[in-house]
């Protein structure tokens, strides 16, 4: 029973996981459009940072904790190429998920410091956090398809 419990959790943690990284960068993207009003901007920018460190970092985190209960009730699981591979991916998404914590935080501080004397930085900012978000979509990818391809009915 506490596998199945621990599998769904970790299949919730990786919805919420995926939504809220689609959510986030998604109003990164928004926030970047030049005929936005400013505000509206700022709000945009607000609620990135704000799902990337409420619900992105969270979620990855459930997934680690019931990943490790997992495999502790699935030991054999560690001798398939296709699980070394979702770790790896699962290691790569950590680490970005926490680069785009860190950028999205940044961009809030620097307009709330400097307005719109930081655009400069700022737009850099947010070029980077694009790159994140897909590098992060792709990851994801190759997450379902090794999950997909390795397990066997």
């Amino acid at each position: 029973m506490g596998y199945k419990i621990a599998l769904f959790f970790h299949l919730i943690g990786f919805a919420s996981f995926v939504g809220a990284g689609f959510a986030q960068t998604r109003f990164m993207k928004a926030s970047r459009r030049a005929s936005i009003a400013a505000q509206m901007r700022d709000t945009y920018e607000a609620l990135a940072a704000s799902i990337v460190t409420k619900i992105e970092l969270p979620a990855i985190f459930l997934q680690l904790l019931t990943g490790l209960y997992l495999l502790y009730e699935r030991p054999f699981w560690l001798r398939n190429p296709w699980m070394h591979v979702k770790l790896t991916a699962v290691f790569a998404l950590l680490v970005l998920a926490h680069l785009e914590m860190f950028s999205a935080r940044k961009i809030v501080r620097a307009r709330l410091k400097s307005g719109d004397a930081a655009a400069g930085e700022i737009a850099e900012r947010k070029g980077r956090h694009e790159i994140y978000g897909r590098l992060g979509a792709l990851l994801v990818l190759v997450v379902l398809v090794a999950v997909s391809f390795g397990l066997r009915p």
